[in-house]
């Protein structure tokens, strides 16, 4: 997607990164990844026949959301402490390069993923949903057994450490709300409407003391799968730069626009399988599910007018708008 966050490196520039990395092995083909919204990405094929995904960071004048900054030092903490503790699949990090001098942005390079993210592999029906899922679930375990002493993004740590949970989400909030008003975001909802409503659930989140490593964009195009066509398996998950630490409920917000938690009790049966402390799907856990999607919905409806380039982000932003009434509408109903 065609974004103002987008830096575009030049060849010359990637082969001069490649060759000091790889002094003995040429640069065979060089292309641009498109998929992306906020980082550049590219796949480097060397003369080898090794294949790797360059990712690029905004330059640091581009004007982004209060907390993306400095997410690609979030990405590479999280996958390389995923890639120490846990068994999930990942692609292997070769190469990070943070506040460098050589280029504009912070970069790091990985290994490419050979399978199709499962939003690109065509229609994807309830038995792969389901086959997939079940390992998803047992993935998430191993993530949210990574534990934090603070709620929120490690940008945030000093102001949040210290703070509930529903202190910790409320200043999050605030933050996108921030960015908004920068950019004049006119929402679909007024900011005072919403935090009015996202006051009233304050004890949905009372119960939880500890908190978890939750990746929070594991929307399709973040799970790389193999053979789709005979035996599906999740070849590897992806972007861990919106990271942060919640509680489950904040991935399975992200899960529960794919299937119905209460009807698929399969996912979280499975999940808890894995688990010392079982999820339990009572109404609080409903009500937070809830509120981190609206939370989610609030920063696409934010970003899109801090990415747009000649209206590449209409649609998102008019979707974003529609599921952010509709998430409003749903909690006011669950207040009955």
């Amino acid at each position: 997607m065609i974004s103002a966050t987008k830096s575009s490196l030049g060849v010359r520039e990637i082969k001069s990164l490649f060759n000091r990395i790889f002094p003995k092995i040429p640069v065979l083909k060089i292309g641009e990844l498109e998929d992306g919204c906020f980082n550049a990405s590219y796949v480097i094929q060397l003369d080898n026949r090794s294949e790797y995904v360059l990712k690029v960071a905004p330059p640091e004048d581009v004007p982004i959301l209060t907390y993306e900054k400095e997410m690609m030092s979030t990405e590479v903490f999280f996958h390389k402490l995923l890639t120490e503790r846990t068994s999930i699949p990942l692609p292997k990090l070769i190469f990070s390069h943070l506040k460098g001098e050589d280029t504009a942005s912070d970069y790091f390079i990985m290994e490419k993923l050979h399978g199709f993210p499962l939003d690109k592999i065509g229609e994807v029906t309830i038995e792969m949903r389901k086959t997939l899922f079940l390992q998803l679930a047992g993935y998430l375990a191993q993530m949210h057994s990574i534990k934090g002493d603070y709620f929120g993004y490690p940008i945030m740590k000093e102001s949040l450490r210290g703070q509930s949970y529903f202190e910790s989400f409320l200043f999050m909030l605030d933050q996108v709300f921030h960015d908004g008003r920068v950019r004049n975001v006119s929402l679909p909802v007024p900011e005072k409407v919403l935090k009015e409503l996202i006051g009233c659930f304050r004890n949905a989140f009372d119960e939880i003391k500890q908190s978890n490593f939750v990746h929070f964009d594991l929307w399709d195009g973040n799970i790389f799968v193999k053979n789709s066509d005979t035996n599906p398996e999740i070849e590897g998950l992806i972007d861990f730069e919106r990271g942060f630490y919640g509680d489950p409920a904040a991935d399975f917000s992200q899960v529960a626009g794919y299937i119905d938690l209460e009807k698929d009790e399969w996912f979280l049966e499975e999940y808890n399988r894995h688990v010392p402390v079982p999820f339990v799907l009572d109404k609080k856990a409903k009500n937070r599910i809830k509120l981190f999607r609206l939370y989610l919905f609030l920063i696409m409806v934010v970003e899109s007018y801090y990415r747009d380039v000649e209206g590449s982000y209409n649609d998102q932003l008019k979707w974003s708008e529609g599921e952010l009434v509709k998430l409003y509408e749903e909690l006011k109903g669950m207040m009955v």
